[in-house]
This record gives structure tokens, C-alpha cells and sequence, in this order.
């Protein structure tokens, strides 16, 4: 029985629980059900841990371990519970272990862990010095240079139609996003790799945070956000906004209605053109994880604002940024775009990239 049949299983009778639980008794009569199919279901992916990459044997382990643990609840239970007891032991729990389980299947089916649509990305870049970004820069990574300038770019965009690991949650398919972030790169089977490292990233949901900061251990934070898009005959105008210790703080863009091509080797391409993320998890550890997406358009800026609190939101080392002018201002048409699951680069791996790096020169 191959991964997605044991996901497609999985699913049917996942979501079907969910469906029972509308008429209450019903569904908590099926969650047996579903715990039953799950458990087998962990038996089977038992038996093929061989197939599997270490970071998906770890998750199966943590699915048996909770499911260990719900057995002593429900246990212990049943001769000292209450009520309160038997809705966490019973009910709660479980869907939980179950919602977790769903995922795990999910992504072991797939290497995409999100799928979503990058809308109107309003961009500015600023002109740094390098040695300010340094304690960012994940171990096998480098600062990536454009004419020999360093950046980092304040970002302001619209997520649409968002998937993770194919389910669209409720609530959670279109949402503002901004962050501050940089750009490395990394040297791998005899060519470079471009990619971005994230300062900070605010989104204006919890679950969006917990989830990015949980399963990528990225830099997540929730706060009051909110956008506006407003057309005249010839132009266009994108608003996005958010609230950090009660000061609402701006970005905004005037622009064209026509959009045109990024050219090769401009800036704008340097900045749109880069195609993995990096996380410093400590000094040693750095994740990477690949977004695919077409080459993107962008729209003529006519005017724009910025009122930014930076040392409010992203702390004392961006401080400056609230002083100076942007090098360049650019907004991307977007696309969708697809992020592939995080890997762990070895600490072996690392040291042979940075050797063949050193040799190259």
C-alpha cells in the first residue's frame, strides 16, 4: 500500500469526524473509528520507516508517543475523571493527535508543504552595511551582493488562496503579511544558490505564527494587520498596515495599472529572483526550504509613503532605517508559488560547501 493511499484513507475518515461532529453524538461515536483506522495506519507506516528521511521517522516516533500518552489519560481517567476529565482525555486529546496525524500522512505524501498565491508585493529596498546582519546569517550561507551593494527590503504582500499540505484552513486563505528580510546565498553542487533569511515576519493570524514558528522555526509574530487596494481611471493604490504597541505603522504605493517585465541582471531582479529561505536555528543549524514561482512583473511606482516604527518592530540593530531612503521601491505583480518542506543542512555538508567555496577562489 503506497503513502498516498494510506493518506487518502487517512483523510476520508479524518473529515468525515469532522462532518459527524456537527450532529455531536454521531461523530464522537466515529472518532473511534478514525482512531482505529489511524492506529493501523501507524502500524503499516512502521513497517516502511526504511523509505523515509530521519525527519519523518521523528514525527511517526512523536505520533506513537502521544498516542501512548492518550492511553494513560484515558486510563487514569476512568478511575479518578470528572467530567472535565473525559471532554480532555476523550474528545480533545484524541482530535488532536488525530488533526496531527493527518498532517504527518499529508506530508509524507508530498514535498510541498504550502501552496498559496503572492499577491502585489510592495518592496522597499534599503542599502546597508553587510556587518550589521552578520549575527543573522545562518552557518553555510553567505551575504548575497548586488553591484557590490548589501539589502535588506521591507515587504508588504497578500497571501491568497493558501494551502498547507492541501487543506485550506478556515479563516486562514487570504491574510496580509510583512517582513523584513535579506539576501544570502549558497554554494552547492558546483553553483550558487540564492535565497532569503527573515528578520521578522507579521501576519495577523495565530495559528499562521504558531505554525510557521513550530514546523520551520521561523520568526513569526501576530498583530493587527489590514490592507487597501484603491483604482482610479490610471492608477492604482496598495495600503498595507499593521499594529505594534497601539501605533499603527504604513506602507503605501502608488502605481501604473500596466504591468511590465522585470529586466535581467536590474535590481528588481536581484531583489524578486531569489528562489530558497534560510533559518538560523543556532550556530550550527540551518534549515533551507525551496519557493517556487514564474519569473515575476512588476508595476511603475508613481508615489509612495512609509511611516515605520523599525526599532519598534524589528529592534535596535534596524533602527537607522527610520532615517533613511529607501535605495529602490518596486511592486510585483506576484503569482502563485509553491514552498517545498524544510531540510536540515548537515553540519559535514556545510564544512564541504565552505571548502569548495574557498578552493573556487
Amino acid at each position: 500500500m503506497t503513502f498516498t493511499t494510506l493518506h487518502k484513507i487517512n483523510k476520508i475518515f479524518y473529515f468525515t469526524t469532522l462532518g459527524l461532529y456537527l450532529l455531536v453524538y454521531f461523530g464522537m461515536l466515529f472518532q473511534i473509528v478514525l482512531g482505529i483506522v489511524q492506529i493501523t495506519i501507524g502500524i503499516i507506516l512502521l513497517t516502511k520507516m526504511k523509505e523515509l528521511s530521519k525527519e519523518k521517522k521523528r514525527k511517526i516516533l512523536l505520533y506513537w508517543l502521544l498516542v501512548l500518552t492518550a492511553f494513560i489519560l484515558i486510563l487514569s481517567n476512568s478511575m479518578f475523571g470528572n467530567d472535565l476529565g473525559n471532554f480532555l482525555s476523550l474528545f480533545l486529546f484524541p482530535m488532536l493527535i488525530a488533526t496531527y496525524f493527518y498532517f504527518l500522512t499529508a506530508n509524507i505524501t508530498s514535498d510541498s508543504f504550502l501552496n498559496a498565491e503572492w499577491r502585489n508585493l510592495a518592496l522597499f529596498n534599503y542599502e546597508v552595511h553587510a556587518e550589521i546582519l552578520e549575527k543573522y546569517i545562518p552557518v553555510g550561507t553567505e551575504i548575497d551582493l548586488w553591484n557590490n551593494k548589501c539589502y535588506v527590503s521591507l515587504v508588504g504582500f497578500m497571501f491568497k488562496n493558501t494551502k498547507v499540505l492541501g487543506v485550506k484552513i478556515p479563516f486562514h486563505i487570504n491574510f496580509e503579511e510583512v517582513n523584513l528580510r535579506f539576501y544570502v546565498k549558497r554554494f552547492e553542487n558546483g553553483e550558487w544558490k540564492r535565497g532569503v533569511v527573515f528578520i521578522k515576519e507579521i501576519v495577523p493570524k495565530k495559528a499562521i505564527t504558531f505554525i510557521a514558528n513550530t514546523l520551520y522555526q521561523e520568526h513569526y509574530e501576530t498583530q493587527k494587520m489590514k490592507h487597501e487596494i484603491i483604482e482610479d481611471g490610471t492608477t492604482q493604490t496598495f495600503v498595507y498596515q499593521w499594529k505594534n504597541k497601539e501605533q499603527w505603522n504604513t506602507i503605501e504605493l502608488e502605481t501604473e495599472k500596466k504591468p511590465t517585465e522585470i529586466e535581467v541582471d536590474s535590481e528588481a531582479e536581484f531583489i524578486t529572483e531569489h528562489y530558497f529561505g534560510y533559518t538560523k536555528i543556532d550556530e550550527e543549524t540551518t534549515f533551507e526550504y525551496e519557493v517556487q514561482h514564474p519569473r515575476w512583473e512588476q508595476f511603475k511606482v508613481l508615489n509612495h509613503k512609509i511611516d515605520v516604527d523599525f526599532q519598534g518592530n524589528y529592534g535596535n540593530d534596524f533602527e537607522f532605517l527610520e532615517t533613511t531612503i529607501p535605495t529602490s521601491i518596486f511592486l510585483a505583480k506576484g503569482s502563485a508559488i509553491e514552498v517545498k518542506n524544510k531540510c536540515k543542512l548537515a553540519e559535514i555538508q556545510i564544512q564541504e560547501n565552505l571548502t569548495a567555496i574557498i578552493n573556487s577562489y
